[in-house]
């Protein structure tokens, strides 16, 4: 039975179906259709009634802003709108769909996560960080923990999501606990915090990915956790980290002093996550070798999965010759957060490289062509070789036959150019035994009388086996956009 749509987007473009695939304490999530692309999407309704007026004005605008961003690891925003729903003004977000569950859903399935996959994840989430962390003005997300970073089931990347919902959660908590008292920074609840709230939070996600122990849980309520945050102490499970290496990251991210902690740019340039790191340059279509633009792909990732690249993860760009220089385009990434500080020398040498590699295929191509279109050199013409007089017969003389031609046929084809499975088309006369000797008893004709010259033929050897037209005296180059 085919599902049928029970809401649509203003525009008509996103439908929505009576489907639910989550909720929360201010938020409902149901399964949508994007009909432009036919892709699903998520159709989120968030109650504001708690909003004030200025509130609910200042989440409008963070939703807008949000809606520009596009980085292989931020949740997608596509769409928002007010809706009115059972007489209470919403606004509902449609935004990439999220199947494969939470990094919370998956310690709890797993109870136990690979230093290998946390090295990976970790550093996904450090380069949303540092994405949403370099816009102009700087994004905050403010409510980073393991329950809204999410990971994407065919590549087994994650995407940090929720972005802008700290507002939202502001007001609907404000009586009781202000946001999530686990993985905030003691700065949240002063109110006067910055990028540093979300270092702090950070650590606090790499702590239960390295336990899967929430953290503070041996707390009883938010009183008992606003007191340790506040005092430095840190979560008993901080103890339990076996990694000496994750354990000193994770300190220095979750300081009581915001100054002391460690920058996403110092977390990006840490040997935990940078050794691990492969950059990959490859055209994003087939190259005409004409173009001065080139569109190529950039891809980052883990390299211990074999160096192969996830298309969800490519930067694409427009490379143009004789004008762009690799380190001019690796700084603008770095500069529009695009690319890690940490990695703009590989981005860089990456892109040098790619560049060359395709100059260098362009060159020969058009080597090969200025070949093609040459001429062809005339031949050397037919060779005469004068008959030189014989000396005189031992033998007695034959009868004459008038009618009888007295030369033999010379017929000439050398076997290493005609066999059976010869690809050069004959008329039949052509033979695969080399040198016919004209005075073997097998090859006279019938009754004695030697052929006519009329069957005498002479094909010339041609190149690669065949006959002369059908030698390729180059091969073809493969203009696939894999080098």
């Amino acid at each position: 039975m085919e599902t049928q749509a029970v809401a649509t987007s203003p525009d008509g473009r996103y439908l929505k179906f009576d489907i639910e695939i989550g909720r929360g304490s201010f938020k409902t999530v149901y399964r949508g259709l994007d009909t432009d692309t036919t892709v699903e999407v998520a159709w989120c309704e968030l109650q504001t009634r708690k909003l004030s007026r200025a509130e609910r004005q200042r989440f409008s605008e963070e939703v807008e802003m949000l809606k520009g961003l596009q980085h292989p690891n931020i949740v997608r925003f596509y769409d928002s709108w007010k809706s009115v729903l059972r007489g209470q003004v919403c606004i509902v977000l449609v935004t990439e769909l999220m199947t494969s569950g939470t990094l919370k859903t998956y310690l709890r399935r797993f109870r136990e996560m690979k230093p290998r996959v946390l090295q990976r994840w970790s550093r996904q989430i450090l380069r949303g960080l540092h994405f949403l962390h370099s816009r102009v003005p700087p994004i905050l997300h403010r409510d980073l923990k393991c329950d809204n970073v999410f990971i994407t089931g065919p590549t087994g990347s994650v995407k940090i999501g929720d972005l802008g919902l700290a507002t939202l959660k502001r007001a609907s908590f404000a009586k009781s606990v202000i946001g999530t008292p686990e993985f905030m920074a003691p700065e949240m609840y002063e109110e006067k915090y910055d990028e540093a709230v979300d270092v702090y939070a950070f650590g606090m996600c790499m702590l239960e990915m390295a336990t899967s122990e929430y953290p503070y849980s041996e707390c009883q309520n938010a009183a008992q956790i606003y007191r340790k945050v506040t005092s430095g102490r840190k979560p008993n499970s901080f103890y339990k980290v076996k990694i000496p290496e994750v354990k000193e990251i994770i300190e220095g991210c979750i300081r009581t002093d915001k100054n002391e902690r460690f920058t996403i740019q110092d977390l990006l340039a840490h040997a935990f996550f940078r050794e691990e790191r492969g950059v990959h340059v490859e055209l994003a279509e087939e190259d005409d070798g004409e173009k001065p633009g080139l569109k190529l792909w950039l891809r980052m990732e883990d390299a211990r999965r074999g160096g192969r690249p996830r298309d969800n993860q490519a930067i694409e760009f427009l490379f143009q010759l004789g004008r762009d220089a690799a380190e001019e385009v690796a700084q603008e990434m770095v500069a529009l957060g695009l690319v890690c500080e940490a990695d703009y020398q590989p981005v860089a040498r990456a892109v040098r490289e790619r560049v060359a590699a395709i100059q260098r295929k362009r060159e020969k191509l058009r080597k090969a062509r200025e070949l093609e279109a040459l001429p062809p050199e005339p031949g050397p013409p037919p060779a005469t070789v004068p008959m030189a007089p014989g000396p005189p017969s031992v033998f007695p003389p034959e009868p004459e036959e008038p009618e009888a031609d007295q030369h033999q046929p010379f017929l000439f084809r050398h076997a290493s150019y005609s066999s059976t499975t010869s690809d050069c088309e004959t008329d039949g006369y052509l033979s695969s035994s080399g040198f016919l000797d004209a005075s073997d008893p097998a090859l006279q004709p019938p009754g004695g009388v030697p052929s006519s010259p009329a069957e005498s033929h002479l094909c010339l050897p041609s190149v690669r086996g065949g006959c002369m037209g059908d030698s390729q005296p180059f091969q073809a180059y493969d203009l696939s956009p894999s080098l």
